[in-house]
């Protein structure tokens, strides 16, 4: 099948599990919701759903609202597991990002397929790279820059730097920045301009 209308099967499975579980309407009585990631940009290629919920601030209130919010994905029946992570004050090791609350799920479709749900809780919204990258990308990505960046994504895909010192920004980058259309021409550009992975570590359940 035609990368892009993989992406676009994806997409469609993407929106209906973010509806299954409803998590517009949860996660905006916490803050306000923002697709990221691939399944924002158009740009899947895995069962991956980030989400980044703007926050007013992330006090007291806002700590037992997603620890809640992680109770109530638990008792979902497609939903095996849940993860809840505290990345504020002494917790948040990575100045360079802002402090935040994580959930990650597991979600099982009726088709059983498995998908991996990062959602952060953030209040420095303006620190947080992936809300950049989804606004600042859209107007840059044509049929073909979309094709080139699935066509590199997936041919990494099950190889073990896949998501370590290989990652969506990085091939994104190489291809909107420095031309990049091919898995070989980027391999060819990491060699001659290697980038460190750019974002905060979102843990998997397990």
């Amino acid at each position: 099948m035609d990368a892009l209308l993989e992406q676009d099967a994806l997409q469609a499975e993407s929106d209906a599990v973010v509806d299954a579980l409803g998590l517009n309407q949860s996660l905006a009585v916490v803050g306000e919701p923002v697709r990221v990631g691939s399944s924002a940009l158009g740009l899947l290629v895995k069962r991956d759903i980030d989400i980044t919920v703007v926050c007013q601030e992330l006090g007291k209130s806002v700590h037992e609202a997603v620890a809640n919010l992680g109770a109530e994905l638990a008792r979902h029946h497609r939903v095996e597991r849940v993860l809840f992570r505290n990345d504020t004050g002494s917790w948040n090791t990575d100045a360079t990002y802002p402090d935040g609350f994580y959930l990650g799920a597991t979600y099982r479709s009726a088709a059983g397929d498995d998908w991996n749900l990062d959602i952060w809780f953030v209040d420095e919204p303006e620190r947080q790279p992936d809300l950049d990258h989804v606004r600042s990308m859209p107007a840059r990505l044509t049929p073909e820059i979309r094709a080139a960046i699935l066509e590199i994504k997936k041919a990494y895909l099950g190889r073990p730097e896949h998501g370590k010192s290989v990652n969506g920004y990085e091939i994104y980058r190489a291809v909107l920045d420095d031309g990049v259309r091919t898995p070989e021409a980027f391999e060819l550009n990491r060699v001659k301009d290697p980038l460190n992975a750019d974002g905060r570590t979102t843990p998997t359940p397990s």
